[in-house]
């Protein structure tokens, strides 16, 4: 599978990460980290770097704070 058809998976498939020894599957993966997964694993599930899912995981809090009004100080 090349880079753009694993890409392509992973934002079609809700099961599909691109972790061979969780068999691809993301439900596999949670199993494995029931509480979160490190930053490492999930850059290599999404075919990212961990800048960038630092930089995303900014993003949903930003935009989950703005959904339920919460405000934060400082």
């Amino acid at each position: 599978m090349t880079v753009e058809e694993t890409r392509r998976k992973i934002a079609e498939d809700p099961d599909f990460v691109n972790v061979k020894r969780f068999d691809n599957s993301l439900k596999k993966m949670l199993e494995r980290y029931p509480d979160g997964a490190p930053p490492k694993a999930i850059a290599q599930a999404l075919l990212m770097t961990e800048e960038e899912v630092e930089e995303l995981y900014q993003q949903v809090v930003l935009k989950l704070r703005a959904a339920l009004k919460v405000e934060v100080d400082g």
